[in-house]
Protein backbone atom coordinates (compact mmCIF):
# COMPACT_ATOMS: atom_id res chain seq x y z
CA UNK A 1 0.00 0.00 0.00
CA UNK A 2 1.20 3.52 -0.82
CA UNK A 3 1.46 5.79 2.26
CA UNK A 4 1.12 8.91 0.12
CA UNK A 5 -2.29 7.68 -1.04
CA UNK A 6 -3.29 7.11 2.58
CA UNK A 7 -2.20 10.65 3.47
CA UNK A 8 -4.45 12.11 0.76
CA UNK A 9 -7.46 10.25 2.17
CA UNK A 10 -6.54 11.31 5.71
CA UNK A 11 -6.44 14.95 4.63
CA UNK A 12 -9.85 14.65 2.98
CA UNK A 13 -11.25 13.53 6.34
CA UNK A 14 -9.32 16.23 8.27
CA UNK A 15 -10.94 18.82 6.02
CA UNK A 16 -14.38 17.44 6.84
CA UNK A 17 -14.98 15.59 3.59
CA UNK A 18 -16.29 12.09 2.97
CA UNK A 19 -13.79 9.64 1.56
CA UNK A 20 -14.37 8.85 -2.13
CA UNK A 21 -14.60 5.22 -3.19
CA UNK A 22 -11.82 5.99 -5.65
CA UNK A 23 -9.70 8.98 -6.64
CA UNK A 24 -8.86 9.37 -10.32
CA UNK A 25 -5.64 11.18 -11.26
CA UNK A 26 -5.66 11.58 -15.04
CA UNK A 27 -2.90 12.93 -17.28
CA UNK A 28 -3.61 14.61 -20.59
CA UNK A 29 -0.75 15.47 -22.94
CA UNK A 30 2.36 17.36 -21.90
CA UNK A 31 2.42 19.95 -20.36
CA UNK A 32 -1.04 19.09 -18.97
CA UNK A 33 0.27 16.38 -16.67
CA UNK A 34 -0.92 16.15 -13.08
CA UNK A 35 2.16 16.13 -10.84
CA UNK A 36 0.11 14.19 -8.31
CA UNK A 37 0.42 11.22 -10.67
CA UNK A 38 4.18 11.29 -10.13
CA UNK A 39 3.75 12.02 -6.42
CA UNK A 40 1.76 8.84 -5.73
CA UNK A 41 3.50 6.57 -8.24
CA UNK A 42 7.04 7.86 -7.42
CA UNK A 43 7.90 7.36 -11.10
CA UNK A 44 10.90 9.37 -12.25
CA UNK A 45 11.29 8.22 -15.86
CA UNK A 46 8.67 8.58 -18.60
CA UNK A 47 5.99 11.07 -19.65
CA UNK A 48 2.81 9.02 -19.04
CA UNK A 49 0.63 11.09 -21.33
CA UNK A 50 -2.93 9.77 -21.18
CA UNK A 51 -2.13 7.57 -18.18
CA UNK A 52 -4.40 7.29 -15.14
CA UNK A 53 -3.78 6.45 -11.50
CA UNK A 54 -6.62 5.08 -9.35
CA UNK A 55 -6.26 5.66 -5.61
CA UNK A 56 -8.24 3.72 -3.00
CA UNK A 57 -9.00 4.36 0.70
CA UNK A 58 -6.87 1.41 1.88
CA UNK A 59 -3.81 2.89 0.15
CA UNK A 60 -4.03 0.67 -2.92
CA UNK A 61 -2.70 2.24 -6.11
CA UNK A 62 -3.47 1.08 -9.64
CA UNK A 63 -1.88 2.61 -12.73
CA UNK A 64 -3.16 2.38 -16.29
CA UNK A 65 -0.70 3.22 -19.04
CA UNK A 66 0.10 2.43 -22.66
CA UNK A 67 2.55 -0.11 -23.99
CA UNK A 68 4.87 2.82 -24.74
CA UNK A 69 5.42 3.44 -21.01
CA UNK A 70 5.11 -0.17 -19.81
CA UNK A 71 8.82 -0.79 -19.25
CA UNK A 72 9.31 2.38 -17.20
CA UNK A 73 6.06 1.89 -15.28
CA UNK A 74 6.99 -1.71 -14.38
CA UNK A 75 9.62 -0.30 -12.01
CA UNK A 76 6.91 1.14 -9.76
CA UNK A 77 5.43 -0.51 -6.69
CA UNK A 78 1.75 -0.65 -7.69
CA UNK A 79 -0.75 -2.70 -9.65
CA UNK A 80 -0.11 -2.03 -13.34
CA UNK A 81 -2.53 -2.36 -16.24
CA UNK A 82 -1.09 -1.91 -19.74
CA UNK A 83 -3.30 -1.29 -22.76
CA UNK A 84 -2.52 -1.66 -26.45
CA UNK A 85 -5.73 -0.28 -27.93
CA UNK A 86 -8.31 2.35 -27.04
CA UNK A 87 -10.90 -0.38 -26.47
CA UNK A 88 -8.62 -2.05 -23.92
CA UNK A 89 -8.09 1.30 -22.20
CA UNK A 90 -11.84 1.92 -21.93
CA UNK A 91 -12.47 -1.57 -20.57
CA UNK A 92 -9.86 -1.09 -17.83
CA UNK A 93 -11.32 2.30 -16.84
CA UNK A 94 -14.89 0.94 -16.82
CA UNK A 95 -13.82 -1.87 -14.50
CA UNK A 96 -11.98 0.51 -12.16
CA UNK A 97 -15.00 2.81 -11.85
CA UNK A 98 -17.61 0.08 -11.64
CA UNK A 99 -19.73 0.47 -8.51
CA UNK A 100 -18.04 3.67 -7.36
CA UNK A 101 -20.64 6.01 -5.89
CA UNK A 102 -18.22 8.80 -5.00
CA UNK A 103 -15.29 9.62 -7.30
CA UNK A 104 -12.59 12.10 -6.32
CA UNK A 105 -10.79 14.26 -8.88
CA UNK A 106 -7.98 16.81 -8.72
CA UNK A 107 -9.91 19.57 -10.47
CA UNK A 108 -7.02 22.03 -10.33
CA UNK A 109 -4.90 19.90 -12.66
CA UNK A 110 -7.55 18.09 -14.69
CA UNK A 111 -8.42 19.07 -18.26
CA UNK A 112 -12.06 19.49 -19.24
CA UNK A 113 -11.67 16.67 -21.76
CA UNK A 114 -10.37 14.30 -19.08
CA UNK A 115 -13.19 15.31 -16.73
CA UNK A 116 -15.77 14.50 -19.39
CA UNK A 117 -14.10 11.15 -20.03
CA UNK A 118 -14.26 10.23 -16.34
CA UNK A 119 -17.86 11.40 -16.09
CA UNK A 120 -18.92 9.43 -19.16
CA UNK A 121 -17.49 6.19 -17.74
CA UNK A 122 -18.77 6.63 -14.19
CA UNK A 123 -22.10 5.17 -13.11
CA UNK A 124 -25.18 7.29 -13.71
CA UNK A 125 -25.65 7.77 -9.97
CA UNK A 126 -21.97 8.43 -9.21
CA UNK A 127 -21.02 11.74 -7.59
CA UNK A 128 -17.81 13.41 -8.76
CA UNK A 129 -16.15 15.53 -6.07
CA UNK A 130 -13.16 17.85 -6.15
CA UNK A 131 -10.53 16.80 -3.59
CA UNK A 132 -7.77 19.11 -4.88
CA UNK A 133 -7.59 20.95 -1.56
CA UNK A 134 -6.63 17.72 0.22
CA UNK A 135 -4.10 16.87 -2.48
CA UNK A 136 -2.51 20.31 -2.14
CA UNK A 137 -2.29 19.92 1.66
CA UNK A 138 -0.71 16.49 1.26
CA UNK A 139 1.91 17.56 -1.27
CA UNK A 140 2.73 20.68 0.75
CA UNK A 141 4.29 18.55 3.51
CA UNK A 142 7.21 16.63 2.03
CA UNK A 143 8.45 13.28 3.31
CA UNK A 144 12.16 12.69 3.81
CA UNK A 145 12.56 10.92 0.45
CA UNK A 146 11.25 14.02 -1.31
CA UNK A 147 13.43 16.33 0.75
CA UNK A 148 16.54 14.29 -0.04
CA UNK A 149 15.79 14.55 -3.77
CA UNK A 150 15.21 18.28 -3.44
CA UNK A 151 18.47 18.62 -1.53
CA UNK A 152 20.22 17.25 -4.62
CA UNK A 153 18.35 19.67 -6.91
CA UNK A 154 19.30 22.53 -4.61
CA UNK A 155 22.95 21.50 -4.49
CA UNK A 156 23.15 21.66 -8.28
CA UNK A 157 21.65 25.16 -8.33
CA UNK A 158 23.83 26.33 -5.43
CA UNK A 159 27.04 25.09 -7.05
CA UNK A 160 26.13 26.90 -10.27
CA UNK A 161 25.26 30.11 -8.40
CA UNK A 162 28.71 30.09 -6.80
CA UNK A 163 30.46 29.67 -10.15
CA UNK A 164 28.34 31.37 -12.81
CA UNK A 165 29.91 34.83 -12.53
CA UNK A 166 33.23 33.52 -13.81
CA UNK A 167 31.37 33.06 -17.13
CA UNK A 168 29.86 36.57 -17.22
CA UNK A 169 31.72 38.91 -19.59
CA UNK A 170 31.21 42.51 -20.67
CA UNK A 171 29.16 42.52 -23.87
CA UNK A 172 27.50 39.17 -23.15
CA UNK A 173 23.75 39.14 -23.75
CA UNK A 174 21.21 38.13 -21.11
CA UNK A 175 20.09 35.06 -23.03
CA UNK A 176 23.70 33.92 -23.41
CA UNK A 177 24.24 33.93 -19.65
CA UNK A 178 20.87 32.19 -19.18
CA UNK A 179 22.01 29.47 -21.60
CA UNK A 180 25.26 29.09 -19.67
CA UNK A 181 23.29 28.60 -16.45
CA UNK A 182 21.21 25.81 -17.99
CA UNK A 183 24.29 24.14 -19.49
CA UNK A 184 26.12 24.20 -16.17
CA UNK A 185 23.15 22.70 -14.32
CA UNK A 186 22.82 19.85 -16.80
CA UNK A 187 26.53 19.16 -16.62
CA UNK A 188 26.03 18.69 -12.88
CA UNK A 189 23.21 16.18 -13.34
CA UNK A 190 20.02 18.19 -13.78
CA UNK A 191 17.44 16.95 -16.27
CA UNK A 192 17.06 20.59 -17.26
CA UNK A 193 15.93 23.90 -15.76
CA UNK A 194 12.91 23.72 -13.47
CA UNK A 195 11.45 26.89 -15.06
CA UNK A 196 12.36 29.58 -17.59
CA UNK A 197 15.68 31.01 -16.45
CA UNK A 198 15.74 34.71 -15.59
CA UNK A 199 18.89 36.65 -16.43
CA UNK A 200 18.23 40.38 -16.00
CA UNK A 201 20.86 43.07 -16.51
CA UNK A 202 20.66 46.68 -15.35
CA UNK A 203 17.19 48.19 -15.07
CA UNK A 204 15.60 44.92 -16.25
CA UNK A 205 16.34 43.50 -12.80
CA UNK A 206 13.45 45.67 -11.51
CA UNK A 207 11.00 43.29 -13.29
CA UNK A 208 10.50 40.29 -10.98
CA UNK A 209 9.33 37.95 -13.78
CA UNK A 210 11.55 39.23 -16.54
CA UNK A 211 12.47 36.96 -19.48
CA UNK A 212 16.10 36.98 -20.63
CA UNK A 213 16.54 39.23 -23.67
CA UNK A 214 19.35 40.64 -25.80
CA UNK A 215 20.57 43.41 -23.47
CA UNK A 216 24.36 43.41 -23.30
CA UNK A 217 26.21 43.40 -19.99
CA UNK A 218 27.85 46.71 -19.05
CA UNK A 219 29.75 48.10 -16.09
CA UNK A 220 27.38 49.35 -13.41
CA UNK A 221 24.69 46.77 -14.18
CA UNK A 222 22.75 44.78 -11.64
CA UNK A 223 22.95 41.11 -12.68
CA UNK A 224 19.94 39.28 -11.28
CA UNK A 225 19.88 35.53 -11.96
CA UNK A 226 16.84 33.45 -10.97
CA UNK A 227 17.04 29.78 -11.95
CA UNK A 228 16.52 26.24 -10.74
CA UNK A 229 17.50 22.65 -11.46
CA UNK A 230 15.06 19.85 -12.23
CA UNK A 231 16.32 16.63 -10.64
CA UNK A 232 14.30 13.40 -10.63
CA UNK A 233 11.20 15.51 -11.27
CA UNK A 234 11.78 17.80 -8.26
CA UNK A 235 12.56 21.50 -8.52
CA UNK A 236 14.98 23.92 -6.95
CA UNK A 237 14.71 27.70 -7.25
CA UNK A 238 17.44 30.16 -6.34
CA UNK A 239 18.14 33.84 -7.00
CA UNK A 240 21.34 35.76 -6.55
CA UNK A 241 22.04 39.37 -7.50
CA UNK A 242 25.57 40.38 -8.53
CA UNK A 243 27.13 43.67 -9.66
CA UNK A 244 29.18 44.26 -12.79
CA UNK A 245 31.99 46.53 -11.67
CA UNK A 246 31.99 48.29 -8.32
CA UNK A 247 28.52 48.54 -6.76
CA UNK A 248 27.31 52.08 -6.17
CA UNK A 249 26.35 53.21 -2.69
CA UNK A 250 22.66 52.83 -3.59
CA UNK A 251 23.15 49.36 -5.06
CA UNK A 252 25.03 48.26 -1.96
CA UNK A 253 22.31 49.73 0.28
CA UNK A 254 19.59 47.85 -1.63
CA UNK A 255 21.52 44.61 -1.39
CA UNK A 256 22.11 44.90 2.34
CA UNK A 257 18.45 45.73 2.99
CA UNK A 258 17.23 42.70 1.05
CA UNK A 259 19.76 40.43 2.76
CA UNK A 260 18.64 41.68 6.18
CA UNK A 261 14.98 41.23 5.22
CA UNK A 262 15.68 37.63 4.30
CA UNK A 263 17.56 37.03 7.55
CA UNK A 264 14.60 38.36 9.55
CA UNK A 265 12.12 36.31 7.53
CA UNK A 266 14.13 33.12 8.10
CA UNK A 267 14.13 33.81 11.84
CA UNK A 268 10.32 34.04 11.71
CA UNK A 269 9.85 30.60 10.12
CA UNK A 270 8.82 28.30 12.95
CA UNK A 271 6.60 25.24 13.31
CA UNK A 272 3.20 26.44 14.54
CA UNK A 273 3.60 29.97 13.13
CA UNK A 274 1.30 31.25 10.42
CA UNK A 275 2.63 31.17 6.86
CA UNK A 276 1.91 34.91 6.60
CA UNK A 277 4.22 35.91 9.47
CA UNK A 278 7.60 35.65 7.65
CA UNK A 279 6.30 37.81 4.81
CA UNK A 280 4.96 40.42 7.21
CA UNK A 281 8.31 40.55 9.04
CA UNK A 282 10.26 41.04 5.80
CA UNK A 283 7.82 43.59 4.37
CA UNK A 284 7.70 45.65 7.56
CA UNK A 285 11.48 45.84 7.63
CA UNK A 286 11.74 46.91 3.97
CA UNK A 287 8.97 49.45 4.49
CA UNK A 288 10.96 50.97 7.36
CA UNK A 289 13.70 51.93 4.87
CA UNK A 290 13.87 54.31 1.93
CA UNK A 291 12.39 51.55 -0.24
CA UNK A 292 8.91 51.46 1.24
CA UNK A 293 6.40 49.81 -1.09
CA UNK A 294 9.07 48.42 -3.41
CA UNK A 295 8.80 44.80 -2.22
CA UNK A 296 6.02 43.91 -4.64
CA UNK A 297 5.40 40.15 -4.32
CA UNK A 298 4.93 37.42 -1.75
CA UNK A 299 7.94 36.30 0.25
CA UNK A 300 7.89 32.78 -1.13
CA UNK A 301 6.00 29.88 -2.63
CA UNK A 302 5.74 26.15 -2.09
CA UNK A 303 8.28 24.07 -3.99
CA UNK A 304 8.40 20.42 -4.98
CA UNK A 305 7.28 18.50 -8.05
CA UNK A 306 6.16 21.87 -9.40
CA UNK A 307 8.07 25.12 -9.04
CA UNK A 308 4.88 26.58 -7.51
CA UNK A 309 3.79 23.52 -5.57
CA UNK A 310 0.88 24.91 -3.57
CA UNK A 311 0.92 27.15 -0.54
CA UNK A 312 3.13 30.14 0.04
CA UNK A 313 4.60 32.63 2.48
CA UNK A 314 2.46 35.67 1.77
CA UNK A 315 -0.10 37.99 3.44
CA UNK A 316 -2.99 35.77 2.31
CA UNK A 317 -1.64 32.69 4.10
CA UNK A 318 -2.73 33.59 7.64
CA UNK A 319 -4.86 30.44 7.84
CA UNK A 320 -1.94 28.12 6.98
CA UNK A 321 0.08 26.88 9.93
CA UNK A 322 3.70 25.95 9.26
CA UNK A 323 4.47 22.26 9.72
CA UNK A 324 7.69 20.31 9.67
CA UNK A 325 8.46 19.14 6.16
CA UNK A 326 6.93 22.06 4.29
CA UNK A 327 9.30 23.41 1.64
CA UNK A 328 9.23 27.05 0.53
CA UNK A 329 11.29 29.64 -1.25
CA UNK A 330 12.25 32.72 0.78
CA UNK A 331 12.85 35.57 -1.67
CA UNK A 332 12.47 39.17 -0.55
CA UNK A 333 13.29 41.83 -3.10
CA UNK A 334 13.48 45.56 -3.70
CA UNK A 335 12.62 46.84 -7.19
CA UNK A 336 13.17 50.43 -8.31
CA UNK A 337 11.49 50.97 -11.71
CA UNK A 338 13.86 52.32 -14.34
CA UNK A 339 16.87 51.69 -12.12
CA UNK A 340 17.15 48.05 -11.07
CA UNK A 341 16.31 45.49 -8.45
CA UNK A 342 17.80 43.09 -5.94
CA UNK A 343 16.36 39.71 -5.01
CA UNK A 344 17.94 37.03 -2.84
CA UNK A 345 16.19 33.67 -2.85
CA UNK A 346 16.79 30.42 -1.03
CA UNK A 347 14.87 27.17 -0.62
CA UNK A 348 14.12 25.97 2.90
CA UNK A 349 12.40 23.10 4.67
CA UNK A 350 10.51 23.88 7.86
CA UNK A 351 12.02 22.06 10.84
CA UNK A 352 11.23 21.97 14.57
CA UNK A 353 14.23 24.12 15.40
CA UNK A 354 13.85 26.54 12.52
CA UNK A 355 14.30 26.43 8.75
CA UNK A 356 16.87 24.14 7.13
CA UNK A 357 18.52 25.82 4.16
CA UNK A 358 18.49 23.55 1.12
CA UNK A 359 20.29 26.09 -1.07
CA UNK A 360 23.74 26.94 0.21
CA UNK A 361 25.24 29.40 -2.31
CA UNK A 362 27.19 32.29 -0.80
CA UNK A 363 25.31 35.52 -0.19
CA UNK A 364 28.22 37.93 0.12
CA UNK A 365 27.87 40.95 -2.15
CA UNK A 366 29.73 40.01 -5.37
CA UNK A 367 31.34 42.57 -7.68
CA UNK A 368 33.07 41.35 -10.84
Amino acid sequence: MEPRVKRIYQNIEKQGGSAPDVIVIANATEPMLDMTFFYVTRLQVGRYEGSIAFLYPDGKLTVVTSLLEAESASKGDFELNVFKTLDEFVQIVDKALMGAKRIGINAEELTFKSYNFIKSHAGTDAEIVDISKAIKATRLVKDEAEIETMRSACKIASDVADNIISHAKIGMKEYELAAELCYMMQKKGAAGPSFETIAAFGKNSAEPHYSAGDVKLEKGHFVLLDFGALFRRYCSDITRTYFCGKASEKQREMYEIVLEAQRRALDAIRVGETASKPHIVAAEYIDSTAYKGLFTHGLGHGLGLAVHDGGGLNPRAADVILEEGMVFTVEPGVYVPGYGGVRIEDDIVVRKNGPELLTTAKKDLVEF
